[in-house]
């Protein structure tokens, strides 16, 4: 069975998710449909891309997933099919692909010959992309779906800054639980750290973490902890509090690590 993943930011209010459904259980009765996420925030490209680029690898190869988040083509930001690591994704070319992939895609079509509905034409999901998923789900191929579209339009992701023993980086999301997901990856922080000793400083230095945890629950209910996520990047919260939302954190906050030399 084929799997149609969906990412939006619709918030299931609307009748737009379920006719996407609906038309995609018509056009592919065999596919499963999964959600992903239809709660981004509206036209938060950056957020959409942070969640499926960490949930797309998860499923089997050959899924095909939809990007719906600011999806109406203008000039210079075309609807595209491509493939990347064995997935196919349907999208517009508003950056979003450009901060999910490290690598270029495989193959990338820029979308041209679907005939469209003009009752439809505000609504590419169910317009567009319906009908390019019926089209791969069919051919598992993007062959006559249009050109070959060679750069992603980019975007330039906001990344950690290390200077004089000190890494800065920036909350780049905050999740259902409040927790403050940073920039600073695993990785970056033992390249910097060498075995030193190390303080985290949150809202400036009101508040100071010298500890990295395995575990939420390391750390005594109501107090803040620093862990490394699934994902891999340093994650400030509160053990069974909301951390964002206490300390008044949103995106763009600035989270620092100093290091001292022993």
């Amino acid at each position: 069975m084929s799997i149609i993943t969906l990412t939006t930011d619709w918030h299931h209010r609307d009748y737009y998710l379920g006719a996407l459904k609906g038309r995609l259980l018509s056009y592919c009765p065999k596919c499963q449909l999964v959600d992903i996420s239809h709660k981004v925030t509206n036209f938060n490209i950056a957020q959409a891309a942070f969640i499926l680029k960490n949930a797309y690898k998860h499923f089997p190869k050959g899924s095909l997933h939809i990007v719906g988040i600011n999806s109406e083509a203008s000039e210079g930001h075309p609807h595209l099919a491509l493939k990347y690591d064995g997935h196919y994704f349907i999208g517009t070319d508003n950056g979003i692909f450009s901060l999910m992939f490290k690598n270029n895609p495989e193959e990338m079509v820029k979308i041209e010959n679907i005939e469209q509905e003009e009752e439809y034409r505000n609504f590419p999901e169910l317009n567009i992309f319906s009908k390019v998923a019926k089209h791969i789900f069919q051919h598992q191929s993007l062959e006559g779906l249009g050109s070959s579209h060679e750069e992603l339009y980019r975007l330039i992701p906001i990344r950690a800054v290390i200077q004089q023993g000190t890494i800065t980086g920036r909350v780049i999301y905050i999740d259902s639980y409040h927790n403050a997901v940073t920039n600073i990856s695993r990785e970056l922080f033992q390249s910097v750290r060498h075995g030193r000793d190390f303080e985290i400083m949150v809202q400036s230095n009101h508040y100071i973490i010298s500890k990295i945890n395995s575990d939420y629950h390391e750390t005594p209910e109501g107090e803040i902890l620093a862990l490394f996520n699934s994902a891999g990047m340093l994650e400030i919260s509160i053990n069974k509090g909301r951390l964002a939302e206490l300390l008044q954190l949103d995106t763009n906050s600035d989270v620092r690590i100093k290091f001292h030399d022993n």
